[in-house]
C-alpha cells in the first residue's frame, strides 16, 4: 500500500469513527483562541497562536504534536489559566476559563518537585491547599503513590530517587486533588528511551483506570500515535490545528509499535509535519 493510499483510509476511518467520539461532552473547548506578547525591546508583537479552535471530549486521551516554537506550550498554558487569550475563548465544562483551578492538574518536563519533601509529601501538597484533613490526605496520597508503582518509596526524597521515579511522583501530585483534567506538557522528553516507554505505558494504564481527560504536549510522533486517542497535528508559528486525526487499532495488547497501522499512522503525521518542520527552521534562521 503506498503512503498516499494508507494515509487516504486512514483518514476515511477517522471520519467514520468521528461520530462516537462526538457523543461524549466537550470537557474543553476552544474557540478561535489566539495570544499575541509583546516583546520587550521590540515594537514588534510576537503571535504564539492565532485562530485555533478544537474541543476535547470528556474522557479522551489527546496528544498535541507539532514542530519546536509552534505554540504547544503557549496553548497548555491558557488551557491551565497561567496566561489569558487576546482573542478567542477557552472553556471547561461550557464555563469561561478566568484562571487557574483545581479541576486542572499540570504536569512538567521539570519535575518542579519540593526538594525538602519526601515522595509522600509532594504528593500531599495539592491536598493541603484543598485543606483536606491529614489522615485522608496521607491516605489518598499513599494510594497515589501505589497507583503510580512507588509503594514502599514514600519517605524517600526528590535527590535520592531516579528521573523516572521523580516524574512518577509529579504524576502522582497532579492526580491525587482528583482534578477532572490532566495537562502534561512533555513530561517524559528528559527521560531516557527505556524508562520513557515504561511512563507512556504507566500513564495509559492510569488513564485507563481513572477516566482522566489528558492533553498531552509531544514533540515525538511515535509518543503522539502511541498514547493519543486522537492526535492534533499543529502548524508553524504562529500555532494553528493543521489536522486532527483519530488513531484506532483492532487491539492495544502486545507490542503496539509492532502494528503495521502504528507505521500508518506515524508515516501519514509525518507528511502532515514535515513542511512545517522546514518553515519552523526557516523562522529559526531569519530569526537567528
Amino acid at each position: 500500500m503506498s503512503l498516499q493510499t494508507a494515509g487516504h483510509n486512514l483518514l476515511e476511518e477517522s471520519v467514520a469513527e468521528a461520530g462516537e467520539a462526538s457523543a461524549r461532552p466537550v470537557k474543553i473547548g476552544i474557540r478561535n483562541v489566539g495570544k499575541v506578547f509583546q516583546i520587550r525591546g521590540s515594537d514588534r508583537p510576537f503571535t504564539a497562536v492565532q485562530d485555533v479552535s478544537l474541543d476535547v471530549r470528556e474522557g479522551e486521551f489527546l496528544t498535541l504534536v507539532g514542530p519546536s516554537g509552534c505554540g504547544k506550550s503557549t496553548l497548555l498554558d491558557l488551557i491551565a489559566g497561567l496566561t489569558s487569550p487576546t482573542g478567542g475563548e477557552l472553556l471547561i465544562d461550557g464555563t469561561p476559563i478566568d484562571g487557574p483551578g483545581l479541576d486542572r492538574g499540570i504536569v512538567f518536563q521539570q519535575y518542579a518537585l519540593f526538594p525538602w519533601r519526601t515522595a509522600l509529601a509532594n504528593i500531599e501538597f495539592g491536598l493541603e491547599a484543598k485543606a483536606v484533613p491529614k489522615r485522608e490526605r496521607r491516605e489518598r496520597a499513599r494510594h497515589y503513590l501505589d497507583l503510580v508503582g512507588l509503594d514502599g518509596f514514600e519517605h524517600r526524597y526528590p535527590h535520592e530517587l531516579s528521573g523516572g521515579m521523580r516524574q512518577r511522583v509529579a504524576i502522582a501530585r497532579s492526580l491525587a486533588f482528583d482534578p477532572d483534567v490532566l495537562l502534561m506538557d512533555e513530561p517524559f522528553a528528559a527521560l531516557d528511551a527505556q524508562t520513557r516507554e515504561s511512563l507512556q505505558e504507566e500513564l495509559l494504564r492510569i488513564w485507563e483506570k481513572t477516566n482522566k481527560t489528558i492533553v498531552f504536549i509531544t514533540h515525538g510522533i511515535d509518543e503522539a500515535v502511541f498514547l493519543g486517542q486522537r492526535v492534533a497535528v499543529m502548524t508553524s508559528r504562529p500555532g494553528r490545528i493543521k489536522r486532527v486525526l483519530d488513531i484506532t487499532f483492532d487491539s492495544r495488547e502486545g507490542d503496539l509499535r509492532a502494528d503495521p497501522r502504528f507505521g500508518e499512522y506515524r508515516h501519514h503525521i509525518w507528511t502532515l509535519l514535515r513542511d512545517e518542520v522546514a518553515a519552523a527552521q526557516e523562522q529559526e534562521r531569519t530569526i537567528g
